[in-house]
This record gives C-alpha cells, sequence and structure tokens, in this order.
C-alpha cells in the first residue's frame, strides 16, 4: 500500500483510493473530528462529528459510522472507527494493516473516551507535542489543580475560564458540573453543548446575564486584552480569569490576554505519551504529520530503533 499526503493523507493500492482528514469535500474521505481545520463535508465521520459539522458549518451533510462498525470506503472493506481520546465523537481509523490516530489523547476526557494502542503494521500519528521538550503534566493532576484553584477564587467573585469553543469549554464545563458549578456560557459554545446532550454527555450550563456569584465559560477570544463579554463583565466585579490550554505547559500567555491563571489542560498526547503509543503499537514503520512531526520521528528511530518518517505535504 502506497501513503502519501495530497490535500489529506492518501492510502492507494491498486484501484484502491481512500482520503484520511482531506482538506477538502470528498465522499472517498474520513474526517477524524469536529475541529474546523480538520472539517469537511461529504466525508464518513462518526454520529457525533456530524452532528458537530452541522452545527459549525450551517449543513449537516456527511454519512455517519459509529465507533466500532466496519465500513467500505474507496474500495478498502475493512475500515473501522475507534475513539481519539481528543475531543467528542474524535476517532482513530483503522484500515487494513494501518492505523490513523489523527488528533488524539491516550488521557482521553470527561466528555470522550481514551485513545488505546491498537497493534498494527504502519501507525500513522500526529505529533503536536513531538518535541522532547513538550512533556505534559499528569491530566488528573492539572484538573485537581484547576478545582483547588476554582474553590479559592469563588471567595472573591466570578471566575471566568477560556478555552476552545469546542472540545476544551465542554471539558471544563464538565470538570465545573463536577464540582456542582452551572457556568454561564455564550451563545456559541452553547449550541454546541446542545449536541452532547443528544449523544448522552449531559452538560449542565447556563445562558444569558449572570446572576449572583457565577461561573463561567467562554471562547479565547474573550480573554484577548481587552476584554470582551463574560469575562469583561466579571473583571469589573472584582472576578479571577484563567485560560486553559496544553500550550500552557510552555508558553506564557500573559501578555497577550488579561488572565490571572493559566492550566496546561491538553487534548493532545504529550510526547512521552506518543512514545508510549509508538511502543504499544508495535509497528513495523511510523509515519508523522503535524507539529514536530520531524523531530519526532528521529526520536523514534535514535529510541526505539523502528523506521520513522515525516509524511510532505
Amino acid at each position: 500500500m502506497d501513503i502519501d499526503y495530497d490535500r489529506g493523507i492518501v492510502l492507494r493500492d491498486e484501484q484502491r483510493k481512500l482520503l484520511l482528514d482531506p482538506t477538502h469535500q470528498s465522499d472517498i474521505g474520513i474526517v477524524t473530528h469536529g475541529h474546523l481545520d480538520h472539517l469537511v463535508k461529504d466525508a464518513y465521520m462518526t454520529p457525533h462529528t456530524l452532528d458537530i459539522l452541522g452545527v459549525r458549518l450551517g449543513e449537516r451533510r456527511g454519512k455517519p459510522v459509529p465507533y466500532g462498525e466496519k465500513v467500505s470506503v474507496g474500495g478498502f472493506d475493512d475500515i473501522t472507527l475507534l475513539p481519539a481520546g481528543h475531543v467528542f465523537g474524535s476517532a482513530m481509523i483503522r484500515v487494513d494493516g494501518v492505523l490513523y490516530t489523527g488528533d488524539f489523547n491516550t488521557s482521553g476526557g470527561l466528555t470522550c473516551g481514551k485513545a488505546e494502542a491498537q497493534k498494527c503494521e504502519t501507525l500513522i500519528m500526529e505529533t503536536t507535542y513531538g518535541k522532547r521538550k513538550y512533556r505534559l503534566p499528569p491530566k488528573e493532576q492539572v484538573e485537581e489543580d484547576l478545582r483547588i484553584w476554582t474553590e479559592t477564587q469563588m471567595d472573591e467573585g466570578p471566575v471566568v475560564f477560556g478555552g476552545y469553543e469546542f472540545g476544551k469549554a465542554q471539558e471544563i464545563i464538565a470538570i465545573l458540573n463536577s464540582m456542582g458549578e452551572k457556568p454561564y456560557v455564550p451563545e456559541k459554545i452553547a449550541r454546541i453543548c446542545d449536541i452532547y446532550g443528544n449523544h448522552d454527555v449531559d452538560l449542565k450550563y447556563l445562558t444569558g446575564e449572570p446572576q449572583g456569584d457565577y461561573t463561567a465559560v467562554v471562547t479565547p477570544g474573550e480573554l484577548k486584552k481587552p476584554l470582551s463579554g463574560l469575562a469583561r463583565r466579571a473583571r469589573k466585579e472584582r472576578g479571577n480569569i484563567a485560560y486553559l490550554s496544553g500550550w500552557c505547559a510552555f508558553y506564557p500567555f500573559f501578555r497577550t490576554m488579561d488572565i490571572d491563571a493559566q492550566f496546561p489542560l491538553s487534548d493532545h498526547a504529550g510526547f512521552d505519551e506518543l512514545m508510549d503509543f509508538v511502543r504499544a503499537c508495535a509497528p513495523e514503520r511510523v509515519l508523522t504529520v503535524h507539529g514536530s512531526a520531524v523531530e519526532f520521528c528521529q526520536a523514534v528511530r535514535d529510541e526505539l530503533g523502528i523506521d520513522a518518517q515525516p509524511l510532505k505535504k
């Protein structure tokens, strides 16, 4: 089987052709999740992602494939989607002896499953945190730190959290719900939360004008200087504001955002988790895309002795 990159990851074998995470609408493509840099119409995807597509792109146009069910696409007859642990509805793709992770996380989250290693011949990986320096703290510790900080700051006034509107925002809401909090959210986040509820992921939140002591979850844009929306209102009420992203483990966001704290809550696997995943999958070769693809391949060759090459875009 030939594997290369041409407006998506291309798998070719004689008369068969399959596109993984295509960058254009395709009826032989499979989309791994609902972030806008991956989302296209007409392709195959989990029912969760198809519903997210309907909200984010305005038209629910695609072919649903539930986790674990086999489907035939582009002449390939043995394709299965498996939980990727990145965001709600995210999927790894298994076809013949190939496993493509898409964006994935072996720690998972409260609003999605977690990625589990699969024995394979060829492993295609995303490597957002593929450099050795990109080592993330344990997710459980980050969540515990977040809870302690939140409980402390709520004694002083409103508490606002910023995170990407799909995936991170809902994970923050789930954490706050576990503390008995029902945060306020803007409409763009609420519309996505409603999709979670349709798939039995119950998120409790409020919309409209905040009343009394409150928490809120907003998009990162509201945290940029000068503050806007619910974040600006909270600051006027002597509230505290935090930003959540895996990149908070490596970069300070205080210059560009009016925040009091930042937490490295990641929906990607860090370097150590990436290496552990390769070990567990035990592939004959590794191909990488996104992020630190070249650096990670070097680490795989040096430390594991496995053939590894970045896919050229």
